[in-house]
């Protein structure tokens, strides 16, 4: 009786140890952002960097990249999210060469080629910054599920009038094989940045 006593428990022992084998191997995989389930090929995204050079989203497969979107005046959102993935260049090391951070613009009147070389290099000469004519950002807004909504001056929209445009801040982030995989609030802490990158740049 004894001895069946001690398999009992031993069994029962082995079936707890897989179970919490299992609970770990699934919170192995678990991310801090929204999944994209199943993942999809990233939305094309094609346009001109800040250093005049053409850029597109494909050209980056075999590295992971975050994108999101904003425009040079934009006066808390777009720069805080500018320093914070500076922020998490200096956290990743050797390894950030592996993240490409793409700024996309959605104000192409104010935000020139030459507007955008003035500002993003600023945060970090690594950074792309992109300038889309104006019909293809209307498409990449809508690929994207980006909603933008321009301020109107008195004076008109001109490339030196100022007005504020609301638009969606989610980081969007694409794996090596050019899938968007996860999604981010703006307000995205890098302590929460740091450990999904790295997850991905693993796999």
């Amino acid at each position: 009786m004894r001895r069946i006593r001690l398999l009992k428990r031993a069994r029962a022992a082995a079936v707890a140890l897989l179970a919490l084998g299992l609970v770990s191997a699934c919170g192995a995989d678990r991310f801090h952002g929204q999944v994209v389930d199943p993942p999809k090929a990233a939305p094309a995204l094609a346009g001109v960097n800040w250093d005049g050079k053409p850029f597109a989203l494909r050209d980056l497969k075999g590295q992971v990249a975050v994108v999101f979107f904003g425009y040079t005046y934009c006066p808390d959102v777009c720069p805080f999210t500018l320093a914070k993935m500076k922020q998490v260049y200096a956290e990743l090391g050797d390894r950030a060469a592996q993240v490409k951070v793409v700024f996309v613009s959605v104000d192409p009147q104010r935000d020139t080629v030459e507007k955008l070389a003035a500002y993003v290099p600023n945060f970090d000469r690594r950074f792309y910054g992109l300038r889309l004519e104006p019909k293809r950002l209307d498409q990449v807004a809508r690929d994207y599920g980006l909603t933008v909504q321009y301020g109107q001056p008195k004076g008109g929209i001109e490339a030196d009038a100022y007005y504020y445009v609301d638009h969606t801040g989610t980081f969007f982030v694409v794996d090596r094989e050019g899938r968007l995989r996860l999604k981010y609030p703006p307000s995205v802490p890098v302590d929460q940045l740091l450990p999904d990158l790295r997850k991905l740049l693993e796999s």
